[in-house]
Order: structure tokens, then C-alpha cells, then sequence
């Protein structure tokens, strides 16, 4: 065999065992792991949620040497390479089947098929799992399922959540750490439609009330909500405070501690929490003051706690929730006890005896007036002694207390204010004794003061010579020198001092020159010294006087060796002095007595200047009229010459009854100074003749006069009330004859008087004639008068007068005035009387609301228009016109039309046109009623069906308030009616529909009857129904009993004791509650008493409200009394009859009588007394 043949045959080979290999390759499909757990298997089904949805969970085994195979994932759009045995996934939107026609890139066998159904994700809540009710805070396990199928890749990620609702499905929040419970089947990728949980946690602030939950995803684009659960209940958190204890072992009295604390619950609104402090006998001992609405409670221990191991608690202010107690160890603060008593002289050091409790060594500030502490005065001392004392310096009688403590402290808890005691210190005032100073002293002297003390003086002390007044006070004192704290101290007199015995010395302590220093003053009695100051008067003057230019002497003064001086304090003058005459001038002077000089005394030299002549004014005066010389200068003297002769203060007698002229001489004296004299002259003018004039013509009353004339100088004028501003016109208004008089004046002397009359004529009346009025473009009319010589004019006063009327037009809106007047036969004229011409334009139409539209049956007012006055109103309802504004009828649904026009006078205006529209209600809601509800239904909305929005009310005339809707309230019994309507669109409101709404209890039932009979005897079994009918049950014959009375009786024979009973109590509500079972005791009559047939008596209604019917009958022929008797036994009502064995009928009234329970009572012969309760109500 050549090479050749044996490559072939090896091709063919190679070919032949590949094929043999391919045939051998398979792919199996599957929804599970052969191998594996039934749980992981895929149910074939993929969640969809919009456009996201499930992976399809695919088991692949590659046998047969199979590598690998791809397939198409079309919901991501990927092909994706299978290389190993195990699960793959493809993602895809519609249903599809993968088997062999999906493989790709595979020639081997496929078998096997996996089917894809594609389905909308639901989720359905199934429970909260809250048995009655849970609490905030809680954590709940939640049931909900989605159905068989595998979730989507986001939901995967997402998870699912749960929401809390309220108890009507409203989305209130989520519920915290929602976590999924996964099991085998249940699986965080797919579920097997079994039941799945999920915990998650109440907010704990969560209001006590009713609610739901339900189960979200979360992570999709399109969120699937589940339904929601039933309902549960939270109830609030009981309130509960946990004491956490505090960080230390041990806490100082009076320090702020930090009580930190927990609570768990809920606690009321502006509740605090406090800190309650408890001894170690358990005995409150208070509440501490600080508070805090969260932990912890920073509170300040009391100052005064003693030493030991208490308890505290945290308390809440506004609930009685207190926390457990927790130990706090308490060390008291150090206390500092003051006592002892001494006495010292002011400035010297006290003793005080001091007690200390706490950890030494102490510290303590005091008090202490030594100069070397100043300016504070605060002595500090430390020491480990628990009992010393401190020896502060004191100017004053002190009770030395805790005010001089400024500060203490221990090496333990420190600062403390707890100091009590005292130590009384009686401190006698130092003494400075200033001595006395012989002889006398001058002003300005220099003197040595002595003085002692008692006892050391302040080293800070400076001390002072203070000098009285002349009466020996020093409340207005001089301090006159200052010097150190030892004897002497020199001092100076003021050269100001006025002699006197009276001076008195005091040595006295300057005053501190700061507020923080101390007056030693107060604690210093000073005892003061005498001084005498003497120093001669001043010499006695008078000061001198002279009219300038007087020859003057030398001045004199009366005193002893004068001084002059010519300036205070100067050299003295040589002599004395002679002053000049032609000024002022000022000279002092003293006297010198033994040796010590006077004060000088102040001697005035004042020049008094001459006055100039007066100047008077001359004097006129008329011929015989009173007159004399005069001037109001003070002191004048009056001569007849211009020189020589005696002054007289008596002007000369002045001659009046000569016309010419006369002179005299006057001077004045100024200061006892007179004046050279003045010349005045008076001159007497003679009287002039009366003025002439011609007499006046007449005047017509109310004609224009002009002013009288007279011939004269300077006339003056005068009427019958006297004198006038200048020459009269005559006043015409009235008719008759007015006097004047004048005169006139020459050289101011008036004449005698001229009188003129002035004749006033009687003026005619005014002519009648009346104003006209026309509207605008009517035909105008002349103007008409009655009177004789008629004028017309156009103005009040002035203008020419016509005799016809005047013209006037009317085209325009005016008023015209016209005047008209009459003449008589002496030409005398009437006032004019004016006419007044009215053009008037019609008003302008009124203003109205053109369109109004109310509601059927509103309630209106009449209709309106501006201005309120002189309308006229025409339209429906209105007989020709009106001025009574209309009111139009609502009742029945119209268009109305109204005109309305307004008139001034006879001119009207156009007229307003109104619309009034009236819009039919819409039709009352349609309801179902009544509407019936049973305590503890789920409450409700009440529903009507309308057309437009509903509005609810409580009362019929829709007063009160009113709402949108209505949510039965199923929690208790009630009746209840309702008012509802509807409103259009043009917000008219319909009439009422009326809904009764009860809310009913559950039905009961209770058995009641006699307590006993006997054989024979009939009874009443009586079974009371409550809640609302109609009722059902069974009886105890088993009968089917359907009523609605709530009083079901029967009557029954029994012939022995016998309990009754019903069942299946049902009414609207459901099943109804039996509340016993009612037991009828017969009696067995004693052996030897005859049986005798019973008597019948039944009574009925009972209970009743008025009327009694009774049915009774007896077997044999008897007579029988039947009565009704009251509570106290009283017969009330009673009838006698006789039995017949027939049934007989009674009926009696008892509605006048109280409510209460009556006793029926049967008496006869043979059967005795048988009685029957009957309750009236």
C-alpha cells in the first residue's frame, strides 16, 4: 500500500470517528436540577411590571462531550454562551418555549423543553399578624403573596416594603426596617405562591388608633401596590421612665449633677421630667426645682443636705409614671459657725471665735477695717485648726455674721454659704480732745491748735482744724489747716473773720477721698476748744451828694487814726481827701485800735447832673372855655418873669374869657437839682357863626340819596344819636322826615349847630309775580306782573329798565334771574322783586345692575337704582307706572323685565332697563332611606345621587354646621336625620331629601313571668326584646316566632314546675344575645284541699301607657271583684260581675295615674285571690 492510499484512508478515518463524536453530543433542557432541591426548580412563570420583568431560570446538562451552545436573551438584547452544566437565565417580554429551535451554534441532539408564561405582578396583604392590638415600637410580621413566578432583576435588588395605612386605606408611612423572611420555596428572586412575611417595625411615634398595612415593591419603575390588610389596632406605648443611675460615687450639697434617663412609650404633650430626691429611710424629701424634656435632668443638690447615702428617682410632671430609685452619695458642704462676744475702742482688733466643719485645711475671707487692706477691707487666713478665731479691726458696734464672711471654703466640696452664728463687738467711739486758745486773735492770724486722744489714731489717718461760726456751730465748719495724727496742728484765720467770743476749734479726720475708704469720723467723738477773733468796726460814713459844679470840702469819717485809701488794699492817702466837684467819685476808709485795723468802709461821692430847662407845649384854647397851665413834670415850680421872683408848685391862673395871647415861666428840679426856666404861651380863639345851607327836595323811600351840604369850615355833622364821621346820607329804607344838625370849626372852636330835614316819600309795594320753571327746549313764556308802571330789569341793582318782559331761551340748562317793579304818582319806584327763571335738563337716566340672577325661592329685596329719589318704575307685576320700587316673585323659575326712570319736576328722564332672572333649583339628591347601621360595623360614608356637589346638614333649616360628607359613627346607638342638597352650577342649592340613619344594637332577650301557680292555673310568659325589630326566634315549642312588638307574652298551663327558654335570636344586627332562662314553680296543693278549676286572668298590654285590658273568666258561676291597686294598696279602680264560664272583657284606664308597677287582683268565693303585675310606664 503506497503512501498515498494510507493518507486517504487515514482522512477518512479522522472524518468517520468525528461524526462519530457529534453524534454522541446532547443538550438537555430543563426547569430543574435533576440532582438537585425541588425548591430552586423554575415553575415556568416570570413577573411583569411595566416594561421590567423576570428571569427565566433554565437548567442545561451538556453530555456527550458537548462544549458549550448559545441562545438569544431578547429581553436584554444579548446572546449569550452556555459552556458548563448548570442553570442559565434569558430574560424575554412575551411568552415563548425554549427547546431545540432556540439553540444556536450547536449540531448535537437537544431534547428536553422549558415553557415561559409571562404574567402581571400582583400582591395581595393578607395580615399584619396583630392578634388584638400592638403598640409604637413593635415589630410586625406581615403575610402577603404574589403568586407562583420569578421576580424581576430590580425587584430582586428592591425587595418589597410595608406601609402603614389608616383604617381607611390612606397612605400614612412606611414601615421602618422592612426585612423579608425567606424559606425554601419563598425565595428572595421567585416565590412558589406560597404565604411570605416580612418584619418591619411600628414608628414609635405612632398615634394610638385603628389602622391597615400593605406590601409595596420597591426598586421598579412602576411600583406594584398590594391590597390592603384588615384592620388592627395601636394602642399607646405605656409610659415608662428607666433610671440609668449617675456617674459619679459621690456628689458636694449645692452642686449641678447630671440624672440621665429612658423612657419608653408615650408620654402627654409638654410633659417634664424632675429629679425626686428620697432619704435612706425611703421618706420623700423633695422634688428637685430643675426640669428637662429629655435626659438627663441637670439638677442643683440642695446647700443644705447632711452627709450619707440617698436615693433619687426620675418622676413625669404631668402622669404619675415614676422611674426606679438609684443611689447618689451626697457629702455636705462645710459649714463655718461664728461666736463669742468682746468690747474695743474703735480701731483696735476684735476677737471672734470661728468653728469649722468639713475637710481642712479652710480658707476664709473676712471683713477688716485695717488701713493696710484697704481699699477692699478683706482679710484672708488658712488654716487645718477646726476651732480658732480671726481678729478683724472694727470702727463700729457690729453683730459680726455671715454678711462680713466674703468667703469660705474646704480642700473637699469647696466654696459653702452655709455660715451661721454670730459674735457681738461693742466698739466705744476714740476721743480727740481739742484744747482751748488763750487771749484773743486778729483775722489772717496764724494759730497753733492742740489736741489728745484716748487711744492710737488710724496710721491712714490725717487729721483736720476745723473752725465753727461766730455762734460757735460747725455745721457750715472751715477747715483751716491740716496736719499729721500728732499734736500740734497749725491752722490760719480768714482776714474775712468777724470778731466775736462765739469761734469754737475742732480737730476732726479728713474724709476717705474714695467711696471704698472709711470715714473715721463716725467712730470718733471730738471734743472742740474756744477761740476768740477780735478786730475794730469799720469807721461810720454817709455818703455824699452835691449837684455838679457845687464848691465841696474835705470828706469826714468817725473813727479813730483814719486811713484813706483811694482803692480797696492799696497805700493809704496821705490826708484826707477833698473829692471833685465835676464827677463821681469812691473813698475807703478805717481806723486802727490797738494795733489791729478796722475793715474799711466804702465812702460813695456821687455828682447829681443839673436838668435842662423843660419843654412844654403851648396853650390853646376856644374863647370862654375852661383852661389853666400844666405839666406833668414832678416838682415844677412856675414864676410870672423870666428872672428873679419866688417859684410857686401852683401854675398862674390862666384868663379865658379874652381872645390873645398870655406867658409864664417854668423850671423842674431833678435830684433837688433845678433847671434854668422855660417860657409857655396860651393863646384864646373867639367862637364862630353857625354854617348856612339849602333845604333838601324830597326823596322816594328806597331811592338812592346822595350826603347832605352846608356851607362852613371843618363842618361837623349830627344826628339824633349824635355826632357822625362826616356829612350824612340820608337812609331811605324808611319813609318820613330825618333831622340833621352840623356846625363847623374855626381854630378847633365848633359854632353852634344848623339843623336840616330830609323828607323821605312813602315808596309803592312791590308787584306781584311768581318764578317760572321749564324744562330744556320748551316753548319759553313771557314773564308776567301786576302793578302800576310796570319796570322790568335783568339786574339786582343798576341797569336800564324795560316796560315789556325781558326774552330768555331754553335751549340749555340754566337759571335766570329777573327784576320787576312798579311806580306810583309821585314817581317813587318799588323795590325790585326778582323772578326766577329755571331751565332745566332731564336727570340722567339711574344706574342699575342690568342683570341679576338669583336662585328659585331666594329671598330678596326690592330692586334698587341710584339716586334713591324720584324714580319711576314700570314692568312685571306693575300696572302702568309706580314709584314703589318692585319686589320680584322667586318662587316659580322667570325672566322679568323692569324699566326705571327718574323725574325732577316735569322732566323725566330716559329710562334703565333691568333683567331679573329667577334659575330653577336642581332637584333634591335622590336617597335610600333609612339607611340602617349596626354598633361595630365598619363605618361608612352616607351617599346620595345628585347631579352636582352635596352638602350635609344636621338641621332642616340648615343651621349649624354642614359638611361634604358624612361618616356614620357605628360606635354607639343612634337616630339620626340628615339633610342633604345639591348645588348647580350657578351654586343654586336644591331643597332637602331627607335620610334617617340608625344605628342599631345587638337584640336581647329576657324571659320573665310569675314566680309560682298552681295546677291548673294560667300564667303570662313574657319575653322582652331590645335592640331594633323585627325580631326572630324559636320559643319554647319550638315555633318560629317573626314580630315586631318588643313584648312577646304567651300563655301557657303547666302542670308542673317548667323552665322556658328561646334560641336563634336574631334581628338586623345578626344574632342576638339571650340573657336567661326563665323557671315557673307549680305548686302542689295540700292532700285534703279540693282541686278546684282555676280562674282565667290575663292582662294586656303590659307594659302599658294608659289602657288595661283584661280577659278573665271562671268555670263555675261565681261573683267575682276585680281591682287595680296602687304601689301604697289603694284602690283604684274596681267592678263587680258574676261568672258565666264564658270568657268575659274588661277595660280600664289608668292613664292619669303615676308610672310604676300595679297589682290586678281577681277575688271570688271558690278560687280565692289570684293577682297579676301590670307595669305602666
Amino acid at each position: 500500500m503506497n503512501a498515498v492510499i494510507i493518507r486517504l484512508w487515514l482522512a477518512v478515518l479522522t472524518v468517520m470517528l468525528s461524526l462519530a463524536t457529534l453524534k454522541g453530543q446532547t443538550i438537555t433542557l430543563s426547569n430543574v436540577d435533576p440532582n438537585g432541591s425541588p425548591d430552586d426548580a423554575f415553575d415556568g412563570t416570570i413577573f411583569q411590571s411595566g416594561n421590567q420583568y423576570g428571569d427565566a431560570n433554565i437548567y442545561a446538562i451538556l453530555s456527550g462531550g458537548a462544549k458549550s451552545f448559545q441562545i438569544v436573551s431578547p429581553g436584554e438584547s444579548l446572546t449569550k454562551t452556555i459552556s458548563s452544566t448548570g442553570y442559565f437565565t434569558i430574560r424575554t417580554a412575551s411568552n415563548m418555549v425554549v427547546d431545540k429551535s432556540k439553540i444556536l451554534n450547536f449540531s448535537g441532539t437537544v431534547t428536553g423543553s422549558v415553557a415561559i408564561t409571562i404574567k402581571p405582578l400582583s400582591v395581595t396583604t393578607l395580615s399584619a399578624n396583630v392578634s388584638s392590638e400592638t403598640t409604637p415600637g413593635s415589630e410586625l410580621t406581615v403575610s402577603y403573596q404574589t403568586g407562583a413566578g420569578t421576580f424581576p432583576p430590580e425587584l430582586i435588588v428592591g425587595k418589597f416594603k410595608v406601609q402603614l395605612l389608616d383604617a381607611n386605606g390612606n397612605l400614612l408611612s412606611d414601615l421602618l426596617n422592612s426585612a423579608d423572611q425567606y424559606t425554601g420555596a419563598e425565595k428572595v428572586n421567585s416565590s412558589r405562591g406560597n404565604i411570605r412575611f416580612i418584619k418591619a417595625t411600628i414608628p414609635v411615634f405612632t398615634p394610638a388608633g385603628t389602622y391597615r398595612v400593605r406590601v409595596i415593591t420597591q426598586g421598579l419603575t412602576t411600583q406594584v401596590i398590594g391590597s390592603t390588610s384588615g384592620q388592627f389596632t395601636i394602642r399607646d406605648n405605656p409610659p415608662i421612665i428607666g433610671n440609668n443611675g449617675v456617674s459619679s460615687s459621690s456628689f458636694c450639697a449645692g452642686t449641678t449633677v447630671s440624672f440621665p434617663f429612658s423612657t419608653t412609650g408615650v408620654f402627654p404633650s409638654g410633659n417634664l421630667f424632675k429629679v425626686r430626691l428620697i432619704d435612706g429611710s425611703g421618706t420623700i424629701l423633695q422634688d428637685l426645682v430643675e426640669t428637662s424634656a429629655t435626659t438627663p435632668v441637670r439638677a442643683i443638690l440642695p446647700s443644705t443636705l447632711a452627709n450619707g447615702s440617698y436615693r433619687f428617682l426620675i418622676a413625669s410632671t404631668s402622669t404619675n409614671v415614676v422611674s426606679s430609685t438609684s443611689t447618689i452619695n451626697i457629702t455636705a458642704l462645710p459649714t463655718m459657725s461664728l461666736s463669742g462676744s468682746s468690747s474695743n475702742i474703735a480701731g483696735s482688733q476684735a476677737a471672734v471665735q470661728v468653728k469649722f466643719t468639713g475637710t481642712p485645711p479652710w480658707s476664709v475671707d473676712f471683713t477688716d477695717y485695717r488701713s493696710d487692706v484697704a481699699p477692699n477691707y478683706v482679710r484672708t487666713i488658712t488654716t487645718s485648726a477646726s476651732s480658732t478665731s480671726i481678729n478683724p479691726t472694727l470702727f463700729f458696734t457690729s453683730t459680726y455674721d455671715k454678711s462680713f464672711i466674703k468667703g469660705f471654703k474646704d480642700s473637699g466640696c469647696g466654696t459653702s454659704t452655709a455660715i451661721n452664728g454670730s459674735s457681738q463687738i461693742i466698739v466705744t467711739p476714740l476721743v480727740i480732745t481739742t484744747g482751748s486758745l488763750s487771749g484773743t486773735y486778729c483775722p489772717g492770724s496764724v494759730i497753733t491748735v492742740p489736741f489728745t486722744t484716748n487711744s492710737q489714731l488710724p496710721t491712714d489717718a490725717i487729721c483736720q482744724v476745723q473752725l465753727s461760726d461766730s455762734n460757735g456751730s460747725f455745721q457750715n465748719g472751715t477747715i483751716i489747716g491740716t496736719g499729721s495724727r500728732t499734736s500740734p496742728i497749725s491752722a490760719t484765720l480768714s482776714q474775712s473773720l468777724t470778731p466775736g467770743a462765739g469761734y469754737r476749734l475742732l480737730i476732726i479726720v479728713q474724709k476717705p477721698t474714695s467711696q471704698s475708704g472709711i470715714d473715721y469720723n463716725d467712730a470718733i467723738n471730738s471734743t472742740s476748744g474756744t477761740l476768740i477773733v477780735n478786730r475794730p468796726d469799720a469807721p461810720k460814713v454817709t455818703d455824699l451828694y452835691f449837684c455838679s459844679g457845687t464848691v465841696l470840702s474835705p470828706l469826714t469819717a468817725t473813727g479813730t487814726n483814719l486811713k484813706w485809701y483811694s482803692e480797696v488794699n492799696e497805700q493809704p492817702l496821705s490826708g484826707t481827701p477833698t473829692p471833685l466837684n465835676d464827677r463821681s467819685s469812691r473813698y475807703f476808709v478805717s481806723q486802727t485800735v490797738n494795733g489791729c485795723e478796722s475793715p474799711q468802709a466804702t465812702l460813695n461821692v456821687y455828682s447829681k447832673s443839673v436838668p435842662s430847662p423843660p419843654s412844654l407845649t403851648s396853650v390853646t384854647l376856644c374863647q370862654g372855655a375852661q383852661g389853666q397851665f400844666s405839666t406833668s413834670i414832678i416838682g415844677a415850680l412856675w414864676y410870672t418873669s423870666a428872672t428873679g421872683g419866688v417859684g410857686s408848685a401852683q401854675p398862674p391862673t390862666l384868663n379865658s374869657q379874652a381872645a390873645g395871647d398870655q406867658v409864664v415861666y417854668v423850671t423842674q428840679t431833678v435830684n433837688g437839682c433845678e433847671s434854668s426856666r422855660a417860657a409857655v404861651k396860651a393863646t384864646v380863639y373867639a367862637i364862630p357863626t353857625a354854617p348856612t345851607f339849602q333845604v333838601p327836595v324830597p326823596l322816594c323811600q328806597y331811592a338812592t340819596a346822595t350826603a347832605l351840604t352846608a356851607v362852613g369850615q371843618s363842618l361837623t355833622w349830627y344826628d339824633q344819636s349824635g355826632k357822625l364821621n362826616g356829612a350824612p346820607v340820608p337812609e331811605t329804607s324808611v319813609s318820613g322826615t330825618k333831622s340833621y344838625s352840623v356846625s363847623q370849626k374855626v381854630n378847633g372852636c365848633e359854632s353852634p349847630r344848623t339843623q336840616i330835614d330830609q323828607v323821605i316819600r312813602v315808596a309803592p309795594a312791590t308787584p306781584t309775580a311768581t318764578s317760572v320753571r321749564f324744562c330744556v327746549g320748551e316753548l319759553p313764556r313771557s314773564l308776567t306782573a301786576t302793578g302800576s308802571t310796570i319796570k322790568w330789569y335783568t339786574t339786582i341793582t343798576g341797569g336800564t329798565s324795560t316796560s315789556t318782559s325781558p326774552a330768555f331761551l331754553t335751549e340749555t340748562p340754566s337759571v335766570l334771574t329777573f327784576y320787576v317793579t312798579q311806580t306810583d304818582n309821585n314817581n317813587c319806584e318799588s323795590l325790585r322783586l326778582p323772578i326766577s327763571v329755571s331751565v332745566v335738563a332731564p336727570p340722567a337716566a339711574p344706574t342699575v345692575n342690568s342683570s341679576q340672577v338669583v336662585c328659585q325661592f331666594a329671598k330678596v329685596s326690592s330692586l334698587t337704582a341710584s339716586p334713591n329719589t324720584g324714580l319711576v318704575w314700570q314692568g312685571s307685576g306693575i300696572n302702568g307706572i309706580s314709584d314703589i320700587a318692585p319686589t320680584p316673585a322667586t318662587t316659580q323659575p322667570a325672566t322679568y323685565t323692569y324699566l326705571v326712570s327718574q323725574k325732577a319736576g316735569t322732566c323725566t328722564s330716559i329710562a334703565s332697563s333691568i333683567t331679573f332672572t329667577v334659575r330653577k333649583l336642581p332637584d333634591p339628591p335622590k336617597v335610600v332611606s333609612p339607611a340602617t347601621f349596626c354598633i361595630g360595623q365598619t363605618s361608612s360614608v352616607l351617599s346620595a345621587t345628585a347631579d352636582g356637589p352635596l352638602t350635609w346638614y344636621t338641621n332642616v333649616d340648615h343651621s349649624g354646621s354642614s359638611s361634604s360628607q358624612i361618616v356614620v359613627n357605628t360606635n354607639r346607638a343612634s337616630a339620626t336625620t340628615f339633610y342633604v342638597t345639591q348645588t348647580d352650577n350657578f351654586k343654586c342649592e336644591s331643597q332637602n331629601s331627607i335620610l334617617d340613619v340608625r344605628v342599631s344594637t345587638k337584640a336581647t332577650a329576657r324571659l320573665t313571668g310569675d314566680g309560682d301557680i298552681y295546677p291548673g292555673d294560667s300564667t303570662a310568659v313574657r319575653v322582652r326584646l331590645t335592640g331594633d325589630g323585627p325580631w326572630s326566634f324559636t320559643n319554647w315549642n319550638k315555633q318560629v316566632i317573626n314580630t315586631s312588638d318588643s313584648l312577646y307574652v304567651k300563655w301557657e298551663r303547666p302542670a308542673a314546675t317548667r323552665s322556658f327558654a328561646i334560641t336563634n335570636l336574631t334581628s338586623a344586627c345578626g344574632v342576638g344575645d339571650i340573657l336567661n332562662i326563665y323557671t315557673l314553680l307549680v305548686r302542689t296543693p295540700l292532700g285534703n284541699q279540693a282541686i278546684v278549676e282555676p280562674v282565667l286572668l290575663k292582662a294586656y298590654p303590659n307594659p302599658t301607657t294608659g289602657d288595661i285590658i283584661v280577659d278573665w273568666s271562671s268555670p263555675v258561676k261565681q261573683d267575682i271583684n276585680l281591682q287595680i291597686l296602687n304601689s301604697e294598696g289603694k284602690i283604684i279602680r274596681q267592678v263587680t260581675r258574676e261568672s258565666t264560664n264564658v270568657l268575659q272583657t274588661e277595660h280600664f284606664q289608668i292613664d292619669s295615674q303615676p308610672t310604676g308597677q300595679y297589682i290586678l287582683q281577681i277575688t271570688t268565693q271558690k278560687n280565692g285571690v289570684l293577682s297579676r303585675r301590670v307595669v305602666k310606664h
